[in-house]
Order: C-alpha cells, then sequence, then structure tokens
C-alpha cells in the first residue's frame, strides 16, 4: 500500500492550507453544476485543498471544516484518480486523522461506479477524480438511539454531515477553477461492493470533479 502526503501545514500549531484568493460571496455566485468535463487532468494540490474544504482538521481538539453532531465525525473520504498531476491512477483512501492520501489498489473504478448508477450518468466515467463520501452508519445510530424518530435520527444527522463537506467542497472547486456534479444517484449496494466497503461503511454521495469542457 502506497501512501503520500496530504496536506501542508504552514503556519502555527495547527498550521493552515493556503486557499484560493476568493470571497465566499464570489463562490457562492459561481457555484453551478458541471456535467461535462474536459481531458485536463487536475493538479494534486487542488484536490488537496478540496478534500481539506471537505474534512479538514482546524484545531488541536479535532474540529472540522464541516459540523458533526456530537463530534461523531461518521464520514470517511474515498478518491478514485483518474488524471490528476502527481498521483498515481487508482483508489485511495483518506486517513481521518493523518491526512494521508494511501492508495488502495490502482484500478480505474470509474466505469464500474458508472454502472452502479442510477440511470446514464456519463460524468462519472469523464470526470478526472471522483471523492466519494462514505459514512460509517452504524456508531451515529448508536449514539442517538434516545432521539425520535427512534433508530432513524443518527442517520439524518449523517446526511446533514454528508451535505455540509459536499457544500464546502463545490465551493473550494469554484475558487480552484473546477466544475463539480454531486451524485446521489447510485445503487447503494453494487456502488459499496465497487468500492469494497466492509460493515459499517455507507457510500453517501459522490462527487465528479474536473476541468469544465470548452463550450462555443
Amino acid at each position: 500500500m502506497l501512501a503520500y502526503p496530504f496536506f501542508l501545514w504552514l503556519v502555527g500549531d495547527i498550521g493552515e492550507i493556503r486557499l484560493a484568493e476568493i470571497s465566499l460571496k464570489q463562490a457562492l455566485l459561481q457555484r453551478r453544476t458541471v456535467r461535462d468535463f474536459s481531458d485536463a487532468a487536475v493538479p494534486v494540490q487542488a484536490l488537496e485543498r478540496l478534500l481539506w474544504a471537505a474534512q479538514g482538521v482546524t484545531g488541536p481538539d479535532g474540529n472540522r471544516t464541516a459540523p458533526s453532531a456530537h463530534a461523531v465525525h461518521p464520514l470517511r473520504l474515498y478518491v478514485q484518480v483518474g488524471r490528476v498531476t502527481g498521483l498515481d491512477q487508482g483508489l485511495y483512501e483518506v486517513g481521518a486523522d493523518d491526512h494521508v492520501l494511501r492508495l488502495l489498489h490502482g484500478r480505474d473504478l470509474r466505469p464500474s461506479l458508472a454502472g452502479a448508477a442510477i440511470d446514464e450518468q456519463p460524468w462519472i466515467r469523464q470526470a478526472a477524480c471522483i471523492v466519494v463520501i462514505c459514512a460509517d452508519m452504524v456508531t451515529p445510530g448508536r449514539a442517538f438511539a434516545d432521539q425520535r424518530p427512534l433508530g432513524r435520527r443518527g442517520a439524518r444527522y449523517v446526511y446533514l454531515e454528508a451535505g455540509a463537506a459536499a457544500q464546502n467542497l463545490q465551493l473550494q472547486a469554484v475558487a480552484e477553477g473546477l466544475g463539480c456534479v454531486g451524485v446521489g444517484g447510485f445503487n447503494d449496494e453494487a456502488t459499496a461492493d465497487v468500492l469494497e466497503l466492509g460493515i459499517p461503511l455507507e457510500p453517501v454521495m459522490q462527487l465528479c470533479i474536473g476541468y469544465p469542457a470548452e463550450t462555443d
């Protein structure tokens, strides 16, 4: 298993990752769903910033860029790399605490992920890389078992957290000049099989990323 450094902390005890100079207002105004990507490769530094925006650690107590109910932090990120400069093609696991990209294998799972999607979604095959947000669905269920609706509150918190992480990533993609489309329409079991996820992890959302294709 190969491991790649994830973030470069630059300043202070916690440090800061250097982000593009763009205001939140600009990012919100410019955010659009992009479903058509060019063949250009995404720089690894840009991918690192996207991942930091989604789940970066922002304090010594483990706080992150996306809020988590009771700080359970059930999300886990995986990246299917197709065209990222500085990274080999393959599926990577993003370390939740050590900020390392670990290469699980060198296969291109984009066609298989597209095959597990609901209806035809060609942008899954076309994307330079795909960030897959997965989650431990068991721990939150236990943590919030006494909250109504009983047995379902924990899952609701997971989906809220995943949405926050996805929006963070999409806004950072705007700052990077990248396009992004969120994919929620997929067969859960088939997608979990493609990614070889083990219990308690389940796929929640895919974010297809790349430079937008040129339009006339």
